[in-house]
């Protein structure tokens, strides 16, 4: 029989976990760490591909542990299951994480790597609670059949800690209402029949002891008196408790008084399944310790470089226990800090503490869903807060409001005297209304004063569409073919006979989003244009926006050629601006029920939101909700390389106006195979298109969680594909073959994937889907278009031209909207 080979890892694994010192431990954890990683190299194709993408080869590598490439944890939320480096024959179990938070991670599992989890948590465990078998009170319920769907993922993790004990007490019980509870009585019972010098162990998942201990007994002075030297162990994370007023120092102090033991005795136990089987208990130091089979490496969340110990950043984990899948170097999401000082326990290791988790990087964008409808609809009307706030005017220059009354009065005073001017707004005349704006848009063209930093927000884009000469053309497509509609009654289609009128429909009311603010002002022009005056409900986001553009029409006139003049300070009279909660409903009702017209932006929680207040039974509603958009090139387009680089530059622009915050902005691309230029190919000419956008469109400042997540996609597709990137965040171009539309990642992230023929996309296309930014020949462009317009898509503009805001917009003409159509004389027919 063949004698099974030592590895350098049961080596590890055979010596006890916080024993050796840094430099008797570092030599013989590189060798088990890196004889992994030569195996993972050499059997998993997606772990090679990743390590050549990132420049790394275990064989004869002597850098140091922080030089090897980390794998992000959502990874393994995306590739999880396929990826492994074993046989499917091998593959024992899979694990999933609890998945609190969106996608469960999921890792493979062999004999080897089984065992070996099993031998480095019962060393670690033992070094805490000591090496013999105690009595155990585990606060959940009894694992038996009918209860087995309450565990769900708690009955593995039970049953792995139940190795340690030789009597166990299930502390809670079912109601019948199928809730749980304490079961004081007899848990009390349980423990008087234990011997009181023979310390025990209290287990439980974090909530669960919060939630059926802490909570409901604290208060009542309730308290069991368990043998000195008890301990509690907890697991489960913090997640959980993130809305509850508690802090971990609270918690500790609180299980201790319950259950009698010393604060240290209550220990919480950190550990993630993409390292399962790897768990960090806290010291009676108050931190957490390496064992021998692990380390520990601080990295920048922003840059991944190595943070000095006693900095706080992400906390990347090294471990050679994984053998049947490369978990063996992991970047979490968690934040934390190492601290250098000597454990005064005597234990090895480094020390650290978790501090958080890295939010998940806020979806800025209008397509914050994909695939799903809005639902609008009665029934959810009790989820509206009804939370008062107080009503802030970012801006008015009309009569001066008594701030000392109630938020309602101000703005009910307000809506009065906008009303009031929609006599003198209906007069003014429209060319007389666009050139003024014309003037606003110099001003927004220089981009000085206030407006500086609105340059990196659109503030160009908007600029340009307000000229006159733009102007002009919108508002003769959206007023069927005349804007003079608007100032009286003019023949209908050369009529002598009848004549038509558009009218302002009065109030509109508009609901921002904080993601592109400057596409609000597209709206609010129009509506000017058509003549209503104008309240708008800015997000909290909105960091003044609408308020500098706004003032740039104080001191403006503009004459028409007929000798007419108007003045931005008249103008600014039939506008207010305003901010108050999302959570207060009675506000949000009151502006709602003072609407002729509704115009709502932003993702499916907002417009929704807008959507269930009651409003004027005529109200017109023109909702801009959650939509995303992509862009697709044909084959004989890529002719020539030349070619290919002016339609790259095209996309590079179209995915970095407004930082593809924009429901318009492409998040994927799709391109047809067998062209001159290759998609690869096509990549890289995107990649150099992109280095000269940045140029000309400066980029926005962005959040450490998006720069996490721009990273996140990085590292997935250097395992499923390639990448293409600037060396910062600036912007990121990935391939892959999968044909996937993929959720948008944000902040200049391109999804590229290859297709035999780009009707292959329509598959993809439902009403969520905005904007197709095309690049294909005549009747081949045509046919495609027609048959994405039926499947719900709203545009086919050329690339590069994919956030023109234009008429229509989002399937709407938004003028035609915002008046009422009045005829006179006729009818023809």
């Amino acid at each position: 029989m063949r004698k099974a080979t030592i590895t350098k890892t049961d080596e590890l694994i055979s010596l006890n976990p916080y024993t050796l010192d840094a430099d008797e431990k570092d030599p013989l954890f590189f060798e088990a760490l890196l004889e992994e990683l030569k195996f993972h190299f050499d059997n998993n194709a997606q772990y090679k591909n990743f390590c050549l993408n990132k420049g790394f080869n275990p064989y004869g590598f002597q850098g140091e542990l922080s030089e090897i490439p980390p794998i992000s944890v959502s990874v393994f939320k995306d590739l999880g299951a396929h990826l492994k480096s074993i046989p499917d024959s091998d593959v024992k179990l899979a694990l999933q994480s609890s998945a609190t938070s969106g996608v469960p991670s999921t890792v493979v599992l062999d004999k080897i790597t089984a065992k070996r989890q099993s031998k480095v948590m019962i060393k670690v465990i033992k070094d805490f609670i000591g090496a013999e078998r105690t009595s155990f009170i585990v606060v959940d319920v009894i694992p038996k059949p009918e209860n087995i769907k309450f565990l769900g993922a708690r009955y593995a993790a039970i049953g792995g800690y139940l190795n340690f004990a030789n009597q166990v007490h299930y502390a809670l019980e079912m109601q019948a209402d199928e809730s749980v509870a304490i079961d004081i009585e007899k848990t009390n019972a349980f423990i008087g029949q234990l011997d009181p010098d023979i310390p025990i162990v209290v287990f439980g998942f974090t909530y669960m002891l919060y939630a059926q201990v802490v909570k409901p007994l604290l208060d009542k002075g309730i308290a069991f008196s368990l043998p000195k030297g008890s301990k509690i162990i907890h697991i489960g994370g913090w997640k959980k408790l993130e809305h509850e007023k508690i802090s971990k120092i609270q918690f500790n102090q609180s299980m201790a008084t319950l259950f009698s033991v010393k604060a240290e005795h209550v220990i919480d136990i950190y550990g993630f399944t993409e390292q399962m089987g790897l768990n960090y208990p806290d010291c009676e130091c108050g931190w957490k310790h390496t064992p021998l089979y692990s380390n520990l490496i601080v990295r920048d969340p922003v840059t991944r470089e190595r943070m000095p110990d006693g900095e706080e950043g992400v906390l990347e984990f090294l471990s050679p226990i994984p053998h049947s899948y490369p978990g063996n170097v992991v970047l979490t999401d968690d934040v934390g800090v190492i601290n250098p000082e000597p454990c005064p326990q005597g234990r090895h290791g480094t020390r650290f503490k978790i501090l958080g988790r890295l939010k998940k990087a806020e979806i800025r964008g209008c397509g914050d869903i994909l695939g799903s409808k809005l639902k609008f609809s009665v029934a959810d009307e009790a989820t509206h807060s009804v939370e008062k706030s107080k009503l802030e005017i970012h801006y008015w220059n009309g009569k001066q409001i008594d701030r000392s009354q109630s938020s309602e009065l101000q703005l009910k005073e307000i809506i009065s005297e906008l009303n009031s001017k929609k006599e003198w707004l209906s007069m003014q005349p429209i060319d007389a209304l666009i050139g003024l704006i014309g003037e606003a848009s110099k001003l927004w063209m220089q981009g000085e004063g206030d407006l500086l930093s609105l340059k990196e927000k659109g503030l160009g884009f908007l600029a340009n569409w307000a000229k006159p000469i733009h102007l002009n053309r919108i508002a003769t497509i959206g007023l069927r073919g005349n804007r003079q509609y608007i100032d009286g009654f003019l023949p209908l289609n050369s009529s002598r006979k009848q004549f038509l009128k558009a009218n302002q429909r009065g109030l509109v009311c508009h609901w921002l989003a904080g993601n592109v603010q400057v596409l609000g002002m597209f709206a609010l022009l129009q509506s000017i244009l058509t003549k209503n005056v104008n309240l708008l409900k800015i997000s909290s986001k909105d960091e003044g926006v609408f308020a500098h553009l706004l003032k740039c029409f104080e001191g403006l006139s503009f004459t028409t050629r007929g000798n007419y003049t108007i003045t931005g300070d008249d103008l600014l009279q039939t506008i207010a601006v305003v901010y108050f909660s999302h959570t207060d409903k009675n506000m949000g009702e009151f502006m709602s029920k003072s609407a002729h017209v509704r115009i709502a932006w932003g993702g499916k929680e907002a417009v929704e939101t807008v959507a269930k207040y009651p409003s004027l039974f005529e109200t017109e509603d023109i909702i801009f909700g959650p939509k995303i958009s992509f862009s697709a090139i044909s084959r004989d387009v890529l002719l020539t390389e030349r070619k290919a680089r002016k339609l790259a530059r095209k996309v590079a622009v179209d995915s970095s106006v407004f930082d593809q915050t924009g429901c318009a902005s492409p998040h994927n691309l799709y391109i047809e195979t067998g062209g001159s230029v290759s998609p690869e190919e096509f990549c890289a000419l995107l990649a150099d298109g992109f280095k000269k956008t940045s140029l000309q469109i400066p980029k926005g400042e962005v959040s450490v969680e998006q720069i996490s997540a721009i990273h996140s996609v990085r590292g997935l597709y250097d395992f499923k594909g390639q990448v293409w990137s600037s060396e910062d965040t600036t912007w990121t171009v990935v391939f892959s073959e999968d044909k996937n539309l993929n959720a948008p990642i944000y902040s200049r992230v391109i999804m590229v994937h290859p297709v035999a023929h780009i009707e292959d996309t329509l598959e993809h296309i439902d009403d969520t889907i905005q904007t197709i930014g095309l690049a294909a020949s005549g009747e081949k462009a045509l046919h495609f278009a027609e048959k994405a317009v039926g499947k719900g898509v709203m545009r086919c503009p050329e690339l590069g031209r994919m956030l023109n805001f234009e008429s229509p917009w989002d399937g709407i003409f938004l003028m035609d909207r915002m008046v009422r159509w009045s005829t006179f004389g006729g009818p023809l027919i």
